[in-house]
């Protein structure tokens, strides 16, 4: 009986497994979604289907009838013609992204009319759920499977394309964009058609419009780049009037300022009054303030990457303006029609040509100089469909000189003394590329890089009074770079877009040469010459950076960017690691979070918000350390209203190390002793953290920004502050920034702007005392006690602008603008330094100075 049970048992056993693993089965699908119909098949075929939602959910099968057949066979037919495929795994089928070996598409993507190479244009292949958009030089790569390809490319002011290419193999296709916004008989208003703000992995970082820099209220006409990057959430003027970008708790040093990929060192003039940039010749401004992508490297804080015009290919045409301020004019044009085009771009100020005489007068002075002008001159040449070249210049300066004589004594005038100020600094660039293509996925930039920077400054007084005196000083300070670099950017499927390069770079620093001279009739008293001397220096940089999108809701930006920096015969390097992942939440919220570390082999020295003689650029040497910053951040973000607003809210924390300051009580300029600027810095650790929110309206006839940031950030460095950790000079706990541009008509703009900070710390003495007398203290002289740094809050600041433009379309194509705009309209008086006027018992009595007014300023402008 056993034995016959056993054996009755083996035969079923062997009667089940020898049935079919997947019997075959007859089903009928109606017109439905492919989620529907796997859901169908799993259900009769008893077999677990697995997929992810995101990818099966918009996919749409036609009505069909299966008898008798495999559910293998079934699922190819679904999965026909889609960008899916299925595996078979332990009894268990999984949908997954079919493997995309096929063609790919390339090329460049231009404004119709000027041949202008467009970056950051949107093309999607909606039948693939795949897309890609162009890079810094307006290349693009995609590869998709089957024979034909249905693309769509987007951009921000500029005709949407809806086309279909025909794919025999690989195809080199070039696109070229019609503008949208054009200046017709009724007044059109084009909404942003950017990719949307949850689709991309990127982060903390904001693409300006330079459209956008020139609708803001001017300061006497003249348009601001810098000054609307202020009106961002995590960035923050130092003091009034300024330019200086502060960004997330950092300093004017730890922003990298890119102008063709040359680096500016101080884009500022009038000591910070307006920046170097002549609006008319940018094309694409971008802002990270963290989250940095690897092929960036060399700063803790921010990126600013700026590109000029490529110039026009097709037709000759300008763009002139003239202010209270300053004058431009901007050509461009081709120099042979579809390969060669140049622009050049020239601009001016001229406040001593209305103010000097007053000022001569009012002085006693001969000579009164001052103003600061900008050249930019671009050249490209399209040697073939795969090589471009494109050669890039800039030169600004700025000059102030006054020369003062006074004459004492009978006729002719016997004594008298001569006061002589100089003041020279400028930023010189260039920037020669070359950009190939080696195949339809791998596109290469070389680039040979220069950049310098000086600041001269000489003061000399002469006195003969029955015996001569003269006394001269002279500051010599800069930075130099010469340098190679090279990216390639290669697209091996629309899920990975990979860049990887290398940089080497020379720099040379003058960290502040002081020559002192006195002399006493025929006798040379004082002549002394500082320690410091020329900084030789080299810095190599890799990367390697991936944009995958792992899963339809998860995307990772990774890389890894590695420096090096030799100086005075010591080699520092740094292991930089960067991500940044976006997750889609249900209701296309995305949830992203990013950390970066940077490393900054140069520090500027620097009292105040604004440039001054004593700003110093210095590098990393055997004594003082570089740079180190970690940065974390973690947001939401999401477009609304059928991608008409975009929203997003951030919070970071960020970790400085080894930044420098000069040290409690030093007199570095002002000291004969020589000493060596090394000997009167210390270094210490800085920490930041807060949070932002942006609400953008990118569509209709009120577009805009409003955006709110609370932040906090602080130092600790040895020898300043007896060691204590102490609020940072630039820290502001609120700040809110409300920007709006309202186009009522076809012919006017309206534009204002209202931004509020709170009140910055501030260092007062909390007592003076009366030094006891002794050797060489003089009677009557006193010495002032500080409790802490920083140790007060003063008065909030906040301002608004306001502006209108009066738009005409000539006949003959010319457009004509006038703008007229207030800055300060209600006039509130922003302090912009203060100081103790007197002591009482338990009080000390500020005042302050104000240097921005109410200030009406217009400017007349013509394209032609």
């Amino acid at each position: 009986m056993r034995y016959y049970l056993t054996y009755l048992l083996l035969t079923i056993w062997f009667a089940v497994n020898a049935q079919p693993a997947n019997p075959k089965i007859s089903l009928s699908f109606p017109d439905t979604s492919l989620e529907a119909a796997l859901k169908l098949l799993e259900k009769e075929s008893h077999i677990p289907i697995s997929y992810e939602l995101t990818r099966v959910k918009d996919i749409q099968v036609k009505a069909r009838d299966f008898k008798n057949v495999l559910p293998e066979t079934i699922l190819k037919e679904l999965l026909k013609g889609t960008p899916l495929e299925f595996k078979q795994k332990n009894g268990n089928i999984l949908i997954t992204p079919r493997q995309r070996t096929g063609k790919t598409v390339s090329g460049f993507v231009e404004d119709a009319v000027s041949g202008e190479k467009l970056i950051g244009v949107t093309l999607m292949a909606p039948q693939h759920q795949a897309g890609t958009a162009t890079n810094n030089y307006g290349f693009y790569s995609i590869t998709v499977p089957g024979d034909s390809l249905y693309i769509h490319l987007s951009y921000t002011g500029y005709q949407l394309v809806d086309t279909v290419i025909r794919l025999h193999g690989d195809a080199h296709i070039n696109f070229r964009l019609q503008t949208s916004c054009r200046q017709l008989e009724e007044i059109t208003v084009c909404a942003p058609h950017a990719t949307p703000v949850q689709l991309t992995s990127q982060m903390s970082c904001i693409n300006l419009p330079v459209s956008k820099v020139r609708s803001m209220p001017r300061l006497l006409g003249e348009p601001d780049l810098l000054k609307t990057l202020q009106m961002l959430p995590g960035v923050k003027q130092g003091t009034e009037a300024t330019s200086a970008l502060l960004v997330r708790g950092g300093t004017p040093d730890q922003n990298l300022i890119l102008l063709d990929g040359a680096p500016l060192y101080n884009p500022m003039h009038y000591l910070g009054l307006l920046s170097t940039f002549n609006t008319s010749v940018l094309k694409d401004v971008t802002l990270y303030k963290g989250a940095f992508p690897a092929r960036y490297g060399g700063r803790l804080s921010s990126v600013v990457d700026i590109s000029t015009k490529d110039g026009d290919l097709h037709q000759l045409h300008g763009d002139f303006s003239v202010g209270l301020l300053s004058t431009q004019l901007t050509l461009e044009g081709p120099l042979k029609k579809g390969k060669t085009s140049f622009v050049v771009s020239g601009r001016r100020s001229y406040p001593d040509l209305p103010l000097g005489p007053a000022v001569k007068q009012s002085y006693e002075l001969e000579k009164f100089t001052l103003f600061f002008y900008d050249l930019n001159a671009k050249l490209h040449h399209k040697i073939s469909d795969k090589d471009k070249l494109y050669l890039s210049l800039y030169m600004g300066k700025d000059k102030f000189r006054f020369l003062q004589r006074k004459t004492y004594g009978g006729i002719p005038p016997r004594d008298y003394e001569i006061t002589d100020m100089d003041i020279r600094c400028g930023n010189i660039t260039g920037t020669l590329r070359w950009n190939h293509l080696f195949s339809p996925k791998l596109f290469a930039n070389t680039m040979l890089i220069g950049s310098n920077y000086t600041f001269n400054t000489g003061v000399f007084t002469f006195e003969d009074f029955g015996g001569r005196y003269t006394n001269s000083i002279k500051l010599n300070s800069g930075i130099r770079d010469y340098g190679l670099k090279t990216d390639l950017d290669y697209r091996p499927s629309p899920m990975h877009a990979v860049k990887m390069g290398a940089a080497y770079m020379l720099r040379t620093f003058t960290p502040g040469v002081v020559r002192r001279r006195q002399t006493d009739g025929d006798v040379v008293t004082i002549d002394s010459l500082n320690n410091n001397r020329n900084i030789n220096a080299s810095e190599t940089d890799l990367y390697v950076e991936d944009d995958w999108e792992i899963t339809r809701r998860l995307k990772l930006n990774g890389g890894l960017h590695w420096s090096s920096f030799i100086v005075q015969q010591r080699f520092y390097h740094s292991l930089q690691p960067r991500a940044s992942l976006r997750f889609l939440l249900p209701g296309h919220w995305a949830l992203k979070a990013s950390y970066s570390r940077m490393t900054q082999y140069i520090h500027l020295l620097a009292n105040n918000s604004v440039s001054l003689p004593t700003d110093l650029w210095v590098p990393a040497t055997k004594i003082v350390a570089p740079q180190q910053a970690d940065q974390y951040a973690l947001g939401v973000a999401r477009n609304l209203f059928q991608n008409k607003y975009e929203f997003s809210a951030e919070v970071y924390y960020k970790k400085m190390r080894h930044v420098i300051e000069y040290r409690d009580g030093s007199d570095y300029l002002t000291s004969s002793k020589g000493d060596n600027w090394q000997e009167q810095v210390t270094a210490g650790t800085g920490e930041a953290y807060g949070m932002e929110l942006l609400l953008q309206k990118k569509a209709g006839r009120l577009t805009g920004w409003l955006a709110y940031t609370w932040a906090t950030s602080e130092r600790t460095l040895a020898d300043v502050n007896y060691g204590r950790t102490f609020p940072y000079k630039y820290d502001r706990r609120h700040d809110v920034q409300l920007v709006t541009v309202y186009k009522p008509w076809k012919n006017v703009e309206l534009t204002g702007n209202w931004m509020y900070q709170s009140a910055m710390p501030f260092t007062v003495p909390v007592a003076r005392y009366e030094r006891a007398n002794g050797p060489g203290i003089i009677p009557g002289q006193t010495v002032e006690y500080v409790s802490s740094r920083n140790n007060v809050r003063l008065t909030p600041y906040h301002r608004l602008d306001v502006g209108i433009s009066f738009i005409k379309l000539k006949k003959n194509g010319n457009v004509r603008t006038w703008n007229i705009s207030v800055l300060n309209a209600y006039n509130k008086q922003n302090l912009f330094f203060y100081k103790v006027s007197k002591y009482s018992a338990n009080n000390a009595t500020l005042t302050g100075t104000a240097i921005l007014p109410i200030m009406p300023g217009f400017s007349y402008s013509l394209k032609f």
